[in-house]
């Protein structure tokens, strides 16, 4: 799965400022045979980085110490079977991570300075836009966070996604109201029905109150964020949540379509060709 760093993790990084720093990229190479090309470029870029450590006259104990968490997973699960993303490793004796990066072209390397080379993958995450979808419904309202390469449900507490419970409601109200209207070819007035229209306006009132509730929450938990969101569900629902929303940032693009059981994929997918394409707001 890819695993891009977050921007906090972004911010460790850069903040690094040690000697011997080692920053190694190994783009994914495409398998041509049983061997795991992968595996051998990274045993590869592994033997240079000890070079450089031993030029920086570092002892063989040290180059050890540094390099051990990449030779564990060289050794590990990640490389037993050929994986299908990119990798990017910061190396240090007081710190190691590594994230996976997409498949895409990037230039292998190995570097050593006094802090990590960054300038890859922040150029990646720069092409990469992150949003947030909302997913509406009645009773199963989701938020997600997402970018080109993962979606994954955003966890908020206190987020309402079930009108019934939020509102306390034990039953919506079902009943056909009548009036008595006067017929034209009788002499006596004669029952019309409009507990449909009732019905339709007691629930749009309900989702309204909802709605608000949803936005209340999400513009005190996002208000530091710029990121697009994007409002998913059912046609009729969009527009009540549009016109309560008080979110900056809301995308005017939407995806359509009854989505509340749908699987991530789906929804990623339709979530990534509405943010890649020129940016719109509400």
């Amino acid at each position: 799965m890819i695993k891009l760093p977050t921007e906090t993790e972004i911010e460790t990084l850069q903040s690094f400022q040690k000697p011997h720093c080692l920053s190694i990229y190994a783009p994914y190479i495409t398998p041509t045979s049983a061997n795991n090309p992968n595996r051998i470029q990274l045993k590869n870029l592994l033997k240079e980085a000890r070079q450089l450590l031993s030029a920086e006259e570092l002892s063989t104990r040290e180059i050890a110490a540094t390099l051990e968490p990449v030779e564990k997973l060289i050794d590990g699960e990640e490389f037993r079977v050929n994986h299908g993303y990119s990798l990017a490793l910061f190396i240090h004796p007081d710190l190691f991570v590594y994230y996976r990066l997409p498949a895409e072209e990037m230039a292998s390397s190995v570097r050593i300075d006094n802090g990590f080379n960054m300038q890859p993958i922040i150029e990646l995450i720069n092409t990469n836009p992150a949003y947030y979808v909302l997913l509406l419904s009645h009773n199963n309202v989701q938020l997600l966070k997402g970018d080109c390469y993962h979606i994954e449900p955003f966890q908020l507490p206190g987020l309402p996604n079930n009108m019934e419970q939020e509102l306390n409601i034990d039953e919506q109200p079902k009943e056909l109201q009548t009036h008595t209207v006067a017929a034209a070819s009788r002499g006596k007035g004669s029952e019309g029905f409009h507990g449909q229209y009732e019905e339709a306006q007691v629930d749009k009132d309900m989702l309204t109150q909802f709605f608000r509730r949803i936005d209340r929450k999400l513009h005190s938990a996002l208000k530091d964020s710029t990121m697009p969101l994007i409002i998913a569900g059912v046609d009729y629902l969009l527009p009540l949540y549009r016109q309560v929303s008080t979110y900056p940032h809301l995308l005017l693009d939407e995806i359509h379509g009854n989505l509340e059981h749908a699987a991530l994929d789906v929804v990623h997918e339709q979530a990534c060709q509405l943010v890649t394409r020129t940016p719109s707001h509400s």
